[in-house]
């Protein structure tokens, strides 16, 4: 007993079109389940600016939005290597803060926040952040410092991994 198969060209592009579609259906179903959210934390990135010897550096910032919004400060010194820890600030509204850093070199200010996202990312948020180069002035005069803003940069809005 012998089999023949006839399989025209018709039914072999009608088969092969059904294996597509159900594989593309298999597939759409599959990206359709639940994924985990991402551990992200929203921020600021500031610099880099080049801090010299007698001088220093003041990260500031003011939140006109309705509650409070807390913020964790941190520098990294390119040419030192150095990362301070983390300084936290609350800025209620209506309110602001500045965390000053004293060392020598490239330097950038990252803030992180546990606000929502769009308090930091929105272009039409209400916080105002800057970070700034300022000159140290003795006056011995007065008996005391004055201090002059030589550069300043605004913050750029950033979103990162939770724990960095």
């Amino acid at each position: 007993m012998t089999i023949n198969l006839s399989i025209t060209r018709k039914h072999l592009v009608y088969s092969v079109l059904a294996v597509c579609l159900f594989a593309l259906a298999a597939g759409s179903q599959r990206k359709a389940a639940a994924q985990v959210a991402d551990n992200l934390t929203p921020g600021m990135l500031f610099g880099p600016l080049y801090v010299a010897e007698g001088q220093h550096i003041e990260l500031c910032a003011s939140y006109l939005s309705e509650g409070t919004i807390k913020a964790t400060v941190h520098f990294r010194n390119f040419t030192t290597g150095e990362v301070t820890s983390g300084q936290v600030v609350t800025l209620p509204s209506g309110g602001g803060a500045c965390v000053t850093y004293q060392g020598r070199g490239n330097v950038v200010g990252m803030a992180r926040g546990d606000g929502a996202a769009s308090d930091w990312v929105s272009p039409s948020n209400a916080l105002i952040s800057s970070m700034s180069v300022l000159d140290d002035l003795l006056l011995p005069s007065v008996g005391g410092f004055k201090s002059t803003v030589r550069a300043t940069v605004l913050g750029v809005p950033k979103i990162w991994v939770k724990g960095l």
